[in-house]
């Protein structure tokens, strides 16, 4: 089961706020940049210049859980593993020398065990080696820091079985993120649960090796190893720093630290990695520079065609620079190389200065306005989409303000409305994908067929899905009648009825979402009535976890490129939870979902998830929507970008300029 404790700082990273600024294109830095085109190069090519809307939280990569902190670690550390290229589903080695397998023997037949031959040689930037201890310490620390802010859930499970270290200290699981609780524990108990983690991640120096020890088969723990979480550190350089030195009887003092208290540390606020580049500063609220690691271990290619050796940039500079306006005038003036958009509001200013357009595989031709100084890359797909949930068990007490009356009576619904399949059935048939994709996405993004993401395992471009089809929304709201009308003695195309949806504030999109489906449903009876009403963020992630509305838009980006993570939350997880799913139906999910995540087999893990996409189709608990494309806009100078939709942003090593 998914960990959710810090729920409203990753969601936020989904809500799509529509900003529209203005910016004036000066004449001289428009010229300046039109000579670029005509032979004149970048005026520092060893140096990077790009920008960012805030702050890390943390460059700790056992707590960081968000993208700008994100793009720091994936450049000063490495993993033991990383993803091939562009590729977000297959890897490539790392610090380990190979990738582990069945085939290779890395992988044992049961599924449980992974053993990594660690790299010798590699210097972490202190200029200390690496050692497999260091790495073993690495995810024994990580496991053990636990907390409800980090990402550490998702190696607790596979490596503990449990969401978070304090759980095996009392099962209750009370003591999740109290600090002080933990430290009261019984001591043996303390010690013992630290044993269990220390058994669970291995080194053994002789053979140069680290193995994990799962508790049960687990699909995607390679998909999470290579995530910045399993960025790997120095246990002398954390111990010397105020982190935990390693020792059983302390580890509890550490537990659950917050970032303020990390980052008042060198562990937070600075780094000591063996990645490409070494943190040169980091200055909050106005920039992090970030400098190439000259005796950089890499000697082969670190992929097929990929770079090696010490990174052609030599200097990466990130400005925090919040107004789009500013940004987009560094970029005229060529003191960017890439800059943030906010959204596709901004598009039509950005694609004035574009003179080449390339597709999310790199493929580029030029433009109608080829003398421009930018390049483009569109259909860049997310790694999150936004669906509207119908909740089939909304709490009466809570959801007052949301079902009125609280009765089909016209001025409200039942709190168990959407029990109903062909009520589900109907506003699923009652929205309009391509509206909707037309006209709110400006046509890129693409509809949604399954839970999951196109291109994962388990996701069936052919299979049975949802369209806009009004003669069809009809015919559900009338074959729902007879069944509504025995139970609450009310004729639902008489009486209609009412109810609310709510929206953050601010979350343009959502309420576009809305509002389309409002006036659908209206145009097949008028007395079918959807209000709507906006509140700040807290107040509506509070609602929803209360199971006070009956229908709610909101979105999930994934944690990990694997199915596991999407059709946990929107079963039997986060989502499925607020959504009041019946018993017998979140027990089919729960037992579809076991399966799938101890399967390794990819196409057995396909059949396995083509009943999920089946019984999520028949009972429609969701109206699933779009996954909305991106764009990256940079210099035409820069080389060697490329897109990884995991990764996102950039990751500097390999890029350069000319």
């Amino acid at each position: 089961m998914l960990h959710h404790q810090d729920w409203a700082r990753r969601f936020s990273l989904l809500v799509v706020i529509s900003l529209i600024f203005t910016a004036c294109i000066q004449p001289d830095a428009a010229q300046r940049q039109a000579a670029t085109i005509k032979g004149v190069t970048a005026k520092d090519p060893t140096t990077f210049v790009s920008t960012a809307l805030g702050d890390p939280a943390t460059i700790d990569p056992a707590l960081d859980y968000e993208f700008l902190g994100y793009q720091v670690i994936r450049n000063t550390y490495n993993t033991l593993i990383y993803f091939n290229k562009s590729d977000s589903n297959s890897f490539v080695p790392e610090l380990a020398l190979m990738t582990p397998s069945l085939e290779n023997g890395g992988i044992a037949a049961d599924g449980k065990t992974y053993t990594f031959q660690i790299r010798k040689g590699v210097k972490f930037h202190s200029g200390d080696t690496l050692t497999p201890a260091d790495v073993a310490f690495t995810f024994q620390r990580g496991l053990l820091q636990g907390g409800g802010a980090s990402p550490q859930w998702l190696l607790a499970e596979p490596l503990l079985g449990v969401t978070d270290v304090a759980q095996l200290v009392d099962a209750s699981g009370k003591l999740a993120d109290d600090q002080a609780g933990l430290a009261a524990a019984d001591a043996a108990k303390l010690k013992a649960v630290c044993a269990q983690v220390m058994a669970a991640v291995v080194a053994d120096a002789a053979a140069g090796t680290v193995t994990f020890r799962l508790q049960k088969p687990w699909a995607p723990f390679l998909a999470t190893l290579a995530q910045p979480w399993g960025s790997v550190t120095q246990q002398a350089w954390i111990s010397a720093n105020g982190g935990w030195d390693g020792n059983c009887a302390t580890w509890q003092k550490y537990y659950g630290k917050s970032s303020e208290e990390i980052n008042k540390t060198k562990i937070g606020a600075s780094e000591n990695g063996t990645g490409p580049y070494i943190l040169d500063h980091w200055t909050p609220g106005a920039e992090y520079v970030l400098k190439a690691n000259p005796n950089y271990w890499r000697t082969e290619l670190a992929w097929p065609g990929g770079p090696s050796g010490a990174p052609a940039l030599k200097t990466i500079v990130v400005k925090l620079v919040p107004e789009f306006s500013k940004r987009l005038a560094m970029l005229q003036a060529g003191d960017a190389d890439s800059i943030i958009v906010d959204s596709a509001e901004d598009y039509p200013q950005m694609d004035a200065l574009v003179g080449e357009v390339c597709d999310a595989a790199g493929q580029c031709q030029p433009s109608a306005n080829a003398d421009k100084p930018l390049r483009v890359y569109k259909g860049l797909p997310n790694v999150g989409h936004s669906d509207i949930f119908l909740n089939q068990a909304v709490d009466r007490a809570a959801g007052k303000n949301y079902i009125g009356s609280g009765q089909l009576d016209g001025n409200g619904i039942p709190p168990d409305f959407f029990s109903n399949l062909h009520i589900r059935k109907a506003f699923a048939y009652c929205f309009d994908w391509a509206t909707f994709i037309k006209q709110v996405q400006q046509g890129e993004a693409v509809q949604v067929y399954n839970v999951m993401l196109p291109g994962m395992v388990g996701y069936e471009e052919h299979s049975p899905h949802y369209t806009y089809n009004p003669a069809q929304c009809r015919a559900e709201f009338a074959a729902a009648a007879p069944e509504l009308a025995q139970k609450y003695g009310a004729k639902l195309d008489q009486v209609g009825f009412r109810f609310t949806i709510a929206h953050p504030t601010g979350a343009d999109q959502w309420q576009k979402v809305a509002e389309m489906l409002k006036q659908s449903v209206a145009a097949i009876n008028p007395k079918f009535v959807i209000e709507l009403t906006d509140m700040p963020w807290p107040d509506f992630l509070k609602n929803q976890q209360a199971n006070a509305f009956p229908l709610f838009i909101n979105g999930w980006t994934e944690d990990i490129h694997d199915p596991h993570n999407w059709v946990v939350p929107y079963s039997v997880g986060f989502f499925g939870i607020n959504q009041g799913l019946p018993a017998a139906l979140a027990a089919q999910f729960k037992d579809i979902t076991k399966r799938g995540v101890a399967e390794t087999d990819p196409a057995k893990r396909a059949a396995i998830y083509h009943e999920f996409n089946q019984l999520f189709y028949d009972q429609a608990p969701t109206i699933l929507l779009s996954v909305q494309l991106g764009r990256r806009y940079e210099q035409r100078w820069v080389k060697g970008w490329f897109y990884n939709a995991v990764v996102g942003g950039d990751y500097y090593y390999g890029l350069a300029k000319k």
